[in-house]
Parts: structure tokens; sequence; C-alpha cells
């Protein structure tokens, strides 16, 4: 069957002000100097459709901005990378989401976050119809979008397996609480995308085949958990399992690297890719945005991308 989209990313668009290197708030009105400031697209689907745009995708954009200049520069930014923003709901009366991240000289992040249009965003019925148009639906943000948290979010991973569509999900910041809100999703997943942390949280161990395992007896058909400078893990329904390490790179700031591993996984399924070779992508996208600042940062094209991949040394390796 021929689909409109090889992907459709819906969840939560955020807008990113990040400065570096941030050591300490500056005293009073006084001010420090520090290297870069730079805005990017966000979120836990905006940092995932940005790469799927940049490794050539054909990409549909599905959320929400407010009716601000944020929305401007962000809806012209995922254009800019190809991204179709036409099912983009604006938000009247609204600010868009953003988040002021001042990065440590380490690459740690604290952020700043004013929530604005993700939190009142409920897809319509003509972006869920378009949604279901893609050959992967990726939903990221469970737990950030009260209007779509539950059953809203459960009835558009149904529909799209029931249109034919691979389902890949991801949330934020997890902790015991999004449990309930997940549980009822995994039935209709084929790849969940957390963070060890995230699993952590939620399951109380931080084994990564302990974390998979619970999942997938949930429901989910397999699970792509990201582990940082540990790379990856993956699990599937039917007991294939595997370590994907991470690469030896200079980390600048890692802002954005777990949707960053979505976007290069979702684009190894896209193309057909075996499970290993799609975590081996998603794990050269993330480390090229670590070597940058912010979402997408130094993932140019699919080409260059792959190359990265079979070339970074990979951490830990014997030389």
């Amino acid at each position: 069957m021929a689909r409109d989209y090889d992907v459709s990313v819906c969840g939560s668009y955020i807008l990113d002000i990040l400065g570096v290197p941030v050591t300490d708030i500056p005293p009073g009105g006084t001010r420090y100097f520090i290297d870069e400031i730079r805005l990017t697209v966000a979120g836990t689907a905006g940092g995932t459709a940005l790469p799927c745009g940049r490794l050539g995708l054909k990409t549909l954009a599905v959320g929400a901005v407010g009716s601000d200049e944020k929305a401007d520069w962000l809806l012209g930014a995922l254009q800019r990378d190809g991204i179709d923003v036409s099912v983009m709901e604006r938000i009247a009366d609204c600010p868009t989401s953003a988040t002021i991240l001042p990065i440590r000289p380490d690459g740690s992040r604290p952020a700043l976050h004013a929530k604005g249009a993700s939190r009142q965003w409920h897809i319509s019925p003509a972006a869920q119809e378009r949604a279901c148009q893609a050959k992967v639906l990726h939903f990221g943000g469970v737990g950030s979008l009260p209007a779509m948290d539950g059953p809203p979010t459960a009835a558009l991973l149904s529909a799209a397996k029931s249109a034919g569509c691979i389902t890949t999900l991801d949330l934020i910041q997890a902790g015991k609480e999004a449990l309930g809100l997940l549980e009822p999703l995994l039935p209709h997943v084929d790849f969940f995308m957390p963070s060890i942390e995230e699993t952590h949280a939620m399951v109380g161990t931080a084994d990564p085949a302990d974390c998979a395992r619970f999942f997938i007896a949930k429901g989910a058909g397999a699970c792509a958990i990201s582990m940082g400078a540990e790379g990856s893990f993956v699990m599937t329904r039917d007991g294939q399992q595997f370590v994907m390490p991470a690469f030896e790179i200079a980390v600048r700031d890692t802002t954005g690297c777990g949707d960053a591993y979505s976007g290069g996984f979702i684009a190894g399924l896209a193309r057909g890719w075996d499970l290993v070779a799609c975590a081996r992508l998603a794990t050269a996208t993330a480390a090229l945005v670590a070597t940058g600042l912010g979402s997408g940062a130094n993932v140019t094209s699919f080409d260059a991308t792959v190359q990265a991949m079979n070339s970074l040394p990979v951490r830990g390796a014997r030389t």
C-alpha cells in the first residue's frame, strides 16, 4: 500500500533557546559572556521530526504551536528542512511552548520551561486521518500533553495500527505516575523508545533487559532503550535482543539526543532495515547531535549520517 508519508510525528513541539557554556547565573543586573546562543525545534515530537526530515524521510509534523512570533520561527524551521506542517494547529491567544536551556560545560542542561500550546493540543479528526497515512506513526510526549494523555492517545495509536502503520512511542521525564498513562497505550505500540532513566523510574530497576521485559509483557512489540554513553538496548517480543554500543565522541550538549535516537531508528524502520542496523543508525544520529548544540545539531543528511555510522569509533572498542 502506497503511503503519503514515511513518518508522521505527533506530540509536543517546543522552541528551545540554548546558551553555552553557562556555569552560573550572573548576580543582580550584571552579565556574563558565553560562546553561543541558538534556537532549535525541540519537544519529544519536534526533536524527532527534525532528524527524520534531515535523514530524508517524507515527514508530517502533527502538534500545536501558539499565535506568537515563536510559532512563526518554529514552523519556518520545520519547513526549511522539508517537513510538512499543514496540519500543525495554531492555538489562538496562546504562546508557543518554549524552554530556556543554559548548557553547562559538561553538556548537562537545567531547563526553564513555559508550557504553552502543547498542553492544550488535542488532535483533530482531520489531522489524525492524515497522520495515519504514514508508514510510521510516532507519538512523542506522553505525560506532557494533558489534553491528549490517556484515551485520545490510545485512540490515535489504535487507529494507526488499524491503518497498517508501524507505531513508535516515547515519553518525557517519566516517573512512577507515568506508568498509569502508558499501560493502556502499549498494546498499540510496535516500538517503545524510552531512556533508561525513564524506565528505571517507572519499573524500579536499572537493568534494561528487566525493563524491556516489563513493557513487552504490558503489550509493547519491542523496546529500544537509550542508555547515553552506554549505548542502547533492544528487545523484541519474539526473543531478539542486543546491546548497541555508543560511539566515542566529544560531547558538547545532550539536548535532543534521545529524540534523535528515535528519529534515526525510525529512518531505518521506514527503509525496511533490520533492527541492528536501525539501532546503529539511531546511535550515530544521537552521537552527531551530542557534538553540537540543540536538537538536530550536526545531522545534515542521510548519507553523511551513514558515513558517521560507518566511521565513528565505537566506545570501549579496542584499537
